[in-house]
């Protein structure tokens, strides 16, 4: 049997941890190990937090959810854009956080463009600039012209849905180019 912490199911399933523990005093929910008066260090087991979840999850996704309950940074971030994609936002956010605090790139890029959006928390274009130029100083390739935009003094004021939107023509960009490169070689 595979256990995840309850903080993990939290996520998967919404949830709040107060309706978790009801469900593990009435059975629904099995545990690992309570420890001494249960608390964050709780597992509860993965099969039976997948059934009370309103994500349709494959096998893939479970083995993706262990390894981001494990700390796997590149997971979390996986993780947290599967949740984006299925509108997910606040807890996209907090998984994209724990892989962007283990300097992951991907992860500050995308926490980045939360920021600015508005994605998951409130709108913090200053914030998000720092995530994007820390993801570019650590080599992501879409995130090195997000910084350059976003950094220019002479770049006009916008607010967040249309800074999104250059942004999402910045990476239409470079997708595009990398296309061009490979279809060249």
């Amino acid at each position: 049997m595979v256990y995840i912490t309850l903080n993990t199911a939290v996520s998967i399933t919404g949830l709040s941890k107060r309706t978790l523990w009801r469900r593990i005093a009435d059975g629904q929910l099995r545990v690992h190990d309570a420890g001494a008066g249960g608390g964050e260090h709780t597992r509860v087991r993965l099969d039976d937090v997948v059934a009370m979840s309103p994500l349709r999850l494959e096998g893939d996704d479970w083995v993706l959810i262990v390894e981001a309950d494990g700390g796997s940074a590149e997971a979390q971030c996986d993780l947290a854009l599967l949740l984006l994609v299925r509108n997910l936002l606040v807890e996209a956010v907090r998984w994209l956080e724990l892989a962007a605090k283990q300097n992951y790139p991907e992860a500050m890029h995308q926490l980045g463009r939360c920021c600015i959006a508005g994605r998951g928390m409130a709108a913090n274009e200053a914030l998000g600039v720092e995530w994007i130029a820390r993801a570019a100083a650590l080599g992501h390739s879409t995130a090195r012209p997000m910084a350059r935009y976003l950094m220019d003094p002479a770049r006009p004021a916008l607010d967040p849905a249309a800074l999104e939107t250059r942004l999402d023509a910045i990476e239409r960009e470079q997708v595009l180019a990398v296309l061009r490169e490979t279809a060249e070689d």
